[in-house]
């Protein structure tokens, strides 16, 4: 995720690098917002998201570990876990990457920006930051589940890093080319919510959260009928 954002914004870097002016105040902040509104992250986001667990209960499936840990564990706990393990690696994919860049961004601009002039006031960048990042946590976790159910319907490890990127699209190219209106599953609105949203960042999080439910309630009764014959 921090290699997303630098390359994202890579001719900011050389420009901010060559000038041999100062640069303005908040320019680390504005270099991380920068980054995300860019199809860089866009186009990287439910890739990411997919990597690090999607593909966990196909490999305990397919490997015979199952056999020897579901005893142990019972199932419904197994279930519990795996879902809970699968957000949140997708979602600290994408919230840890942000801040993670956001910190390098301000080691190494804040040095080179203008100081505040008299009577100006600090503007809340890092809280920005923070709401943007909790907004795309949720995101990330939805995109994990997203893999890591169609991963379990199909039990094909390729769709679990597939079918996250497939479905984002698909929801994009029905909102661009078809259903303007219906912004509310628009992924990108996910990201930095228009005016139309009643509760902002909020209202896309209680959004995400109730997709989220669905995906796990979907991944647990496919998850029953597999372990059912172990």
């Amino acid at each position: 995720m921090v290699l997303v954002i630098i390359l994202s914004q890579i001719e900011s870097l050389v420009t901010a690098a060559r000038g041999a002016q100062l640069l303005p105040a908040g320019y680390h902040a504005q270099f991380i917002m920068g980054a995300l509104s860019t199809d860089w992250v866009t186009l990287a986001i439910p890739i990411l998201c997919a990597l690090p667990f999607t593909t966990a209960f196909v490999d305990d499936i397919k490997s015979g570990f199952i056999k020897q840990y579901l005893p142990r564990s019972g199932t419904g706990p197994y279930i519990k876990g795996k879902l809970i393990a699968c957000g949140l690696s997708g979602g600290l994919t994408l919230f840890a990457g942000i801040l993670l860049a956001y910190a390098i961004a301000s080691l190494v601009f804040t040095p080179m920006e203008l100081a505040l002039g008299e009577g100006e006031t600090t503007q809340p960048y890092l809280a920005q930051i923070l709401m943007t990042a909790a907004t795309l946590f949720f995101s990330g976790a939805f995109w994990s589940l997203v893999g890591f159910t169609f991963a379990s319907l199909t039990m094909n490890r390729y769709m679990a890093y597939a079918s996250p990127f497939i479905l984002y699209y698909v929801l994009i190219i029905l909102h661009e080319r078809y259903f303007e209106t219906m912004y509310v599953l628009y992924p990108k609105e996910w990201l930095f919510p228009s005016d139309a949203w009643v509760l902002g960042n909020w209202g896309v999080i209680l959004l995400l959260m109730e997709l989220i439910a669905g995906m796990c309630l979907a991944f647990a009764v496919s998850a029953r009928r597999r372990l059912a014959n172990v």
